[in-house]
């Protein structure tokens, strides 16, 4: 059953489509969505004094930050090692952005990872983010 109320952003994590099935990234501790809609300028002489714009094209991204962890798999979600390999070989993946609640909604599409950051600071936990940008339509469903 789908969840109600105000959303707790603890339920909501990052996915990548593997062979069909929605596996999550693993010791995500944050994780965003960014859709945007480009316009055109077409203010003219006759505007007045007002801008006139076009509605032009949509872009979307999604990126996240966790904890690294070393292990080429983390239990049944994937490492951020498999994210380097995505970055390295720079085909477009499935991923997806929705909590694992029967009837949430799910943003999903296709995106090629553009960025992937690890920092390992003194005696501190080491960290990664990625950055995925989509490529084509982003679908707006229910998991």
């Amino acid at each position: 059953m789908a969840s109600t109320g105000l959303t707790n952003g603890t339920l909501i994590s990052l996915y990548k489509d593997v062979s069909g099935s929605l596996v999550k990234i693993a010791n995500l501790t944050s994780n965003d969505f960014e859709l945007t809609k480009d316009t055109i300028d077409a203010t003219n002489k006759g505007n007045q004094n007002y801008k006139e714009f076009l509605v032009g094209l949509s872009s979307w991204t999604m990126s996240a930050e966790g904890i690294f962890e070393e292990d080429g798999s983390v239990g049944t979600d994937l490492s951020p090692k498999e994210i380097i390999d995505d970055l390295i070989a720079g085909d477009a993946i499935t991923v997806a952005m929705t909590s694992a609640e029967s009837g949430d909604i799910k943003l999903s599409g296709s995106a090629v990872v553009t960025n992937f950051a690890w920092n390992a600071p003194v005696n501190d936990v080491s960290t990664f983010s990625c950055t995925l940008q989509g490529t084509g339509d982003l679908t707006v469903g229910v998991i």
